[in-house]
């Protein structure tokens, strides 16, 4: 049987219009490969520049001892008092007082702090670490509720804002320990040049004797008012 011409020029157009789909449906498929690179890409990027607390710059680490404020550009703050505990009373999951132990110590450091201009709120995802003397670093604690805590204080402009952090830490990390305060950041690359506070407790070896011998057996962060 005979093709006409229009039949022919039909099925051409017909074989163009396929081949534009594959076209743009391998463009379609290679953008998506090239955007997974790239935000692969970024993550990398963002883990490189995230240095650990040792190899940050000490330029932009500033240094007070507790009872002084210790001032930044983002933030400024003090360590009102420090004490230890073998216990802390806290809140239970279903919202009951509960007493939780430690093998260590318990130590719960009382900070008031502000900033200059912007809200900032603590959090765990550069959290304020203890720094022994001899480098190692220790976290808060995940035994208590954080809503008793300041990592639930949003700190604003021209305002003090008190609470206390809560840390497990062995009695041969008392001396020379200093709490350093990060602020939080934003985004995937982190600012390694963000200035941080660095405060000296005062605890020399015979101070954290006279903080061990003091211990309490439970400190409350419970509001009995």
């Amino acid at each position: 049987m005979a093709v006409t011409s229009s039949e022919t020029e039909s099925r051409e157009a017909t074989a163009g219009g396929q081949k534009r789909t594959r076209r743009g449906g391998m463009a379609r498929r290679i953008a998506g490969v090239v955007a997974g690179i790239a935000v692969a890409a970024a993550a990398v990027y963002a883990h490189t520049f995230t240095l650990p607390y040792e190899q940050r710059g000490s330029a932009l680490t500033i240094k007070g001892t507790a009872g002084e404020l210790v001032e930044t550009k983002l933030f400024s703050a003090k360590v009102t008092s420090v004490v230890a505990a073998h216990a802390v009373e806290t809140k239970g999951t279903t919202g009951q007082d509960t007493e939780v132990e430690t093998s260590n110590l318990f130590l719960v450091a009382d900070i008031t702090a502000t900033t200059p201009k912007r809200p900032m709120q603590f959090g765990r995802l550069q959290p304020p670490v203890l720094l022994t003397a001899d480098g190692r670093r220790y976290k808060a604690t995940d035994k208590v509720d954080e809503s008793l805590t300041l990592f639930n204080k949003v700190i604003q402009p021209g305002l003090w804002s008190r609470g206390v952090l809560v840390f497990e830490v062995p009695e041969d990390a008392l001396p020379g320990l200093r709490l350093v305060l990060i602020p939080p950041q934003g985004g995937l690359v982190v600012d390694t040049f963000i200035p941080e506070a660095e405060i000296d407790l005062g605890l020399s070896e015979g101070a954290a004797a006279r903080l061990v011998s003091q211990a309490e057996r439970v400190h409350s962060l419970v509001d009995k008012s």
